[in-house]
Order: structure tokens, then sequence, then C-alpha cells
């Protein structure tokens, strides 16, 4: 199947329309759709990471794709030009834009678009615009027949712009532990969307005072003027960042902000894709169209001007900056629950008090989650020393049923999930935490390491297992590559997680569902988590079919075909092979992995009937097994 998108200007709208392909992607999953987008030269940055986008068309190169018959076409663009482009390819279906007797005329599916639009019947058009209360995501979403609430802009660094960051960083003594906030409040030509430069000059003292910050200077080529004098003025140090940084540059410089405010302009979009905090101050333009992700929020003039979309508009001089410094201290703060979840585990007093006596500074509640009177009662009496733990009765109906009724009553921004029948090191908590320093984290696991003496070989198979897990995380992590969270300790930001399937365990899915919104991975090699494991050859199988049986349903939630499954047989047998040969390190070690070898391929093999011939897939339970506490 082959889709083409045609969206090319401005560049903040192509980037906040590109959830659009992977949209589509998913939608047509079965049919194994390739992508085609058609945009400006320029906007090469934007894409050519985005693994949704098979095909970035050059709009001066369009011609060369004239031949190719499309299932389905979506123009975005008003132009005569690419209407009459549009409408000449061969195609199944059009949505949007198309060229017709010498007018340009909407699909159904785009009318609701066009009629506000600059092509709407006027003054018509202009007042359906000011009432609009949808945002751009919605609205899009609804064009293409797609859950709105679903997807996100896709912008991911590589491993240059990476460095490009850092070497800016070092360059003007920064580290990602300070507090930096980037200013962008110019803005193009089109509508007068800038903060005054005194007023920016008078929030730059206010944040500096109040909240010790690095300022970030951020502007483009029209603002060099602009810029200079907003340094002159000011008695606060500034870093400029410069006002030539092209779409590749500008991104990396950005991404050294723990926090940006902007003006409705590309540096709102990039940074919003980049996952940073971001407070936007609106004027001239719709509020109500921009979609802030949970990332942060929206500043609008008091003025009854507010999206008149003139060119005279003066609304941006009734900013609050009262409102801005406000909105920066509500988004530095952050709220996080450690939560264990239990079910009349014998060890839970010890996991208790483990998750306690965490070696840091770093605030947090402890909460409890189990459906038997005895964890509860246990957790009753710590309670009673300790303001910060907080007890959850579960319905009894397994794991990820209980998490998602602790979800609907929970009010915090990060997560950490571990179980009852483990313990964590002192570290834990400032481990985990200090990667979410960096906003583009969205998940993080720990480090399980087995209590077992590996001088016996379900104790030696069980260090194998977790070296093996241990290296393949640290590696990919470096990497910036995908990786699969560990259940007995991970943690993840809780407004990107509504609910959890019940099929599929949530150490699965849950890193799936950050990853394809463009977020990293993150691995705390040093939040350790202490795991007994079993220690016979039933309870053995038992626990690690079950363990990868939780994987097989994954391709329900998540487009395996752009993040590819972790733990899967061929993958055991590629990624194991060179610890097959390293580890052991005497014959009788190299005896139990041969055993292991022999073991690990009937669990896959035993996986692959129950859920493949005999559809018996993974269900979510309360399971214990007694050799494993």
């Amino acid at each position: 199947m082959n889709i083409l998108i045609i969206k090319i200007g401005a560049m903040g709208d192509v980037l906040r329309s590109s959830f659009i392909a992977q949209a589509l992607k998913e939608k047509y999953s079965l049919l194994n759709p390739k992508v085609f987008w058609i945009s400006d030269e320029k906007a090469n940055a934007i894409f050519f990471n985005n693994p949704y986008v098979d095909h970035f068309v050059k709009e001066k190169n369009k011609s060369k794709i004239s031949r190719i018959k499309f299932d389905l076409i979506l123009n975005l663009e008003e132009d005569l030009e690419n209407c009459i482009f549009a409408s000449s390819l061969k195609h199944h279906k059009f949505i949007g834009f198309y060229h017709k007797n010498g007018k340009i005329l909407p699909t159904p599916e785009i009318k609701e678009w066009f009629n506000m639009s600059m092509l709407g019947k006027k003054p018509e058009n202009d007042v359906l615009k000011k009432n609009n209360r949808k945002t751009h995501k919605q609205i899009m979403s609804e064009i293409i027949g797609v859950d709105y609430k679903k997807y996100e802009p896709f912008l991911r660094l590589n491993k240059k712009q990476r460095k490009i960051a850092e070497n800016f960083l070092r360059k003007n003594n920064l580290t990602r532990k300070d507090f930096i906030i980037g200013l962008n409040t110019g803005a193009a030509d089109r509508w007068p969307k800038s903060l005054p430069i005194k007023e920016v000059v008078k929030l730059i003292e206010q944040i500096s005072k109040r909240f010790e910050a690095k300022i970030l200077l951020f502007g483009g080529p029209n603002e060099v003027e602009r810029n200079a004098q907003i340094i002159k003025l000011s008695n606060v140090p500034i870093i400029d960042t410069g006002c030539e940084n092209d779409l590749y540059e500008f991104p990396a410089l950005l991404s050294a902000c723990s926090l940006v405010i902007s003006s409705d302009s590309l540096g709102l979009h990039i940074s919003l894709a980049l996952k940073r905090k971001t407070i936007c101050l609106v004027g001239p333009t719709s509020p109500y169209e921009l979609d802030m992700y949970d990332l942060g929020e929206k500043v609008i003039a008091n003025s009854n001007c507010v999206s008149c979309y003139r060119k005279d508009c003066k609304s941006m001089n009734k900013i609050n900056l009262d409102k801005i410094i406000e909105n920066v201290s509500k988004l530095t703060e952050r709220k996080i629950g450690f939560i264990i979840t239990s079910f009349k585990e014998p060890n839970m007093k010890r996991a208790i008090e483990h998750g306690l006596s965490q070696n840091t500074n770093i605030k947090y509640d402890l909460i409890i989650s189990a459906p038997d009177e005895e964890t509860l009662n246990m957790a009753r009496k710590y309670s009673k020393k300790n303001k910060n733990i907080k007890i959850f009765k579960d319905p009894g109906k397994g794991k990820s049923y209980a998490l998602n009724a602790l979800f609907e009553k929970l009010e915090y921004d990060i997560l950490i999930l571990t179980d009852g029948d483990v313990y964590v090191n002192n570290l834990a908590v400032e481990e985990i935490i200090s990667l979410f320093d960096n906003p583009e984290i969205g998940c993080v696991t720990g480090r399980p390491y087995p209590i077992e003496d590996r001088n016996n070989k379900y104790g030696y198979w069980a260090h194998f297992l977790f070296d093996a897990a241990h290296k393949i995380r640290k590696d990919y992590f470096e990497k910036n590559k995908f990786i699969e969270c560990s259940g007995y300790l991970f943690a993840f930001r809780k407004n990107k997680i509504d609910k959890i399937p019940l099929d599929v365990a949530e150490d699965t899915v849950i890193p799936y569902f950050f990853w394809e919104k463009g977020y990293m991975i993150g691995y705390a090699e040093n939040a350790l988590v202490y795991v007994k494991n079993v220690d016979n050859l039933k309870d053995w199988m038992n626990q690690k079919t079950r363990t990868s049986k939780a994987h097989e349903t994954l391709d329900k939630y998540a487009y395996v075909n752009y993040t590819p499954r972790v733990k899967t047989f061929l993958n055991e047998i590629s990624l194991g092979a060179k610890m097959l040969i390293k580890h052991p390190s005497n014959l009788r070690e190299t005896f139990w992995v041969s055993e292991l070898s022999l073991v690990r391929f009937f669990m896959w093999a035993k996986v692959y009937f129950d859920t493949k011939l005999r559809n018996k897939n993974y269900g979510d339970a309360w399971e214990r097994i007694d050799s494993a506490r």
C-alpha cells in the first residue's frame, strides 16, 4: 500500500503534523503501507530520523513520483500548484484539497478545516476560526479517522545532534543538572506573535532571581537585532545560541533546555516534539488549536483580540508575566509515587523497609497495593510511623488490573513500580529519578540482580540470564536504542499512561507506548532490585513460560514492524550466542549452560504451542510460585 502526504509549510505546521505518518502506518498496518511525504527541502531535518516516513520527497522533485499509483493521498496544501499536482496523480482514495474546474475544493473529510481557512467564505471563516475549540491534532486526526489522543509529533535526534548539544553545554560551562530555560519569544513576520523586548528583559530578570536559572536565548534570522537588544538591556547573564541555526542545529540546541518559553512559532513545536516542559505565549493566533501534550501550559494574552489573525494585533503587549512565572514554578514541581504491588508475599516487610530506606533527598510517597488483608495490615502498621505511606486495596484480579484502578486515583508525575517479593537497594529512587532529568526519557528500568549463589545450577542460570539482560540494556541505552523494561523495577511518566491492557505484561507494553511517541528508554544500572529465583525445573518452566507468553500479544498494542520485539526466540539465539561462550568459567558451568540452552528451547516451543496452536495467551492474574519467594 502506498500513502502520500503533502504538507509543505510552514515548518512548525509540518512538524506538528508529523504524527499523521505514524497514525496512518498503524491504521493500515495489515497492508504494509509505505508512506511518502512531500515537503520543503528544509523539512528533511524533521523526517530523516522518523521511522514512519519511508520516502521523503523534496517539493522541487515531486514530479519523480508522478507515475506511482497511491492507495491514499492526503493533501493538506491549499495552493493551486499543489492541488493541481495532487489531483493529477493516480489514486484509489483522496482526502484533502483538490483542483477541479479552476477551483480549489475540499473533500468531505476536510470541509471543517477548509471552512475556517483563508479559502473559506468570509467573514464566516474568521468567526469559525475564532470559535473553534478543537486542537490542530484533533482536527487532523478526525480527517484521517484515528484516535487523536494516541499520537504526538515525532522528532528524534540523532547521534550528531546530541553531540552538538553536549558540545554547546560544555563550551558554556553548563551541565544537565543545571536548570536551563530557553527563551524563544520572537516569531516570523506573518503575525505579530513576539513578546515585546522590554517584557522579555523583565521576564529574564524575574526568572533568574526566582529560579537561579541559566538563560538561553533563541531566535531566527530576522531576530538578530532584537536579540542583541535583549542582551544589551538585560542585567542578567544570557547565553546567545545564535539566530542562524538551521533545522538540524536548532532542535539540537533546544534539547539542552530543561524548560522552554516560546511564542506560537516553530520553536514551540520543536520544544514539544522534544518533550520539553514548555510555556506557550499566545496572542493573535488561536490558543485552542495548540495541543501541549501534557507537557506545559499556555499563557494567553488578556485581550479581546486573541485569535484575531490581524497583522496589526497588539495583544502580545498584554501577556501577564506573573502568569508565566507561576507556570514555571508549577512545571518544575515533581510528584513521585513508589508503588509496591503484592499478593500474600511473606517477604513484604523487607520490600517495604527497603522502599523506605532510600539514600536520597527526593521526596516520594510509598504506595502499597494488595488484595489481601495480611499485607494491608502490615502496611497500616508502617503508615502509623510514616505519613508518606499510602495504602490501596486492589480488587484481587491481577497486577495490571490493580494498576489500572490505581492510575485513576493517583496524581503523580513519575511512578516507580516494583513487587512485594523483591527488594531494592538504597540507591534505587535516586538513580532512577536522576535519569528523568532528561525530558526525552519517558521510561526507566532498574537492574534485576539474583540473590542466589552461582555455584548451583539454578543460581547459575539466574546469573547467566540476568547478566545477559544487563549487558544488552547497558549497550542499547548507550546507543539510544529501544530497551524492554523489567517488571521487577521500572518507572515511567504517569501522564502518558491511562490504562494498561490486561493480556500483555505491563513492563512489556509500557516502554513501547513511550518509544512510539518519540521518548527514549533509560537504564539505571545502579538501581538494583534483588530477586530470589526458582530452584526446580517445574516452577522454572512455569515462570519463564508465563513471562515469555506475556510478549506474544504485543503486536495488538505496539507497531512491532518498526520497533521489533526484543524478547523472541530468534533474538535469544543471536544475542545470547556470545554469552554462551564467554560466560562459563569452568567445565561445570559450561555443562549448565548447555542444559539451559535445551530448557530454553523447550520453553519457547511450549510458548509457541500454547499461543499459536492452542490460542492460550497470557492473562492478567495474581500467581505465586512459592519456590521463588
